[in-house]
């Protein structure tokens, strides 16, 4: 089994300014004119370009997390949340790259349910007691401070494994999402014998 030690991740910290905002800000203060309208277009058109650019990345938002808990029951899968944040690059090559094709891998089809939740998103959804609550608030109860971070949990929203926080080397970051997976199934068997 890995240890945590060796977790050298790439991670967003969670509530921070987009990269392109932040390329912005420096040209108004480098540039004026035409060339400051140019450069500002170029930055934009470069931020956008990773998002149209990402089939198979998508993953569905948590909106219910109770129906959820019935459907992992049923199922006798753990739940995998991938808590992201809509400008955090990492989360987006952690989706298009692991988790969405893990999500639609036959291989865990029934083993897993994998759900996303922005942690910036002011939107409802309905945690595993029924009550709606914000995304964001929903992601402080676990503790995200960087994004993206992975999740296993029972379908009482209990983690079941370490939670994987970051966007680790490709070696590791594949074996540290099914160790958690592994994990996670053991441990909800082994609760209902």
């Amino acid at each position: 089994m890995a240890s945590t030690d060796s977790r050298d991740a790439m991670t967003t910290r969670a509530g921070s300014a987009p990269l392109a905002a932040l390329a912005i800000v420096m040209i108004f203060k480098e540039f004026s004119g035409l060339a400051r309208l140019v450069a500002t277009a170029a930055i934009l058109a470069c931020a956008a370009a990773p998002a149209a650019a990402k089939p198979g990345s998508e993953l569905r938002f948590a909106d219910d997390l109770s129906a959820l808990a019935g459907e992992a029951r049923a199922q006798r899968a753990p739940l995998m949340i991938v808590f992201t944040q809509a400008s955090c690059i990492h989360c987006e090559i952690a989706k298009r790259d692991y988790l969405g094709p893990m999500n639609r891998s036959e291989e865990l089809r029934g083993k897993v349910i994998i759900r996303e939740i922005d942690v910036d998103s002011r939107a409802r959804l309905r945690d595993f007691s029924g009550q709606t609550v914000s995304r964001k608030e929903f992601s402080l109860r676990y503790r995200v401070r960087s994004v993206p971070t992975v999740v296993v949990m029972d379908d009482r929203g209990n983690p079941l494994a370490s939670p994987v926080v970051g966007l680790l080397a490709d070696d590791f970051y594949r074996l540290y999402l099914q160790q958690a997976i592994d994990e996670g199934q053991t441990k909800m068997q082994a609760a209902r014998k």
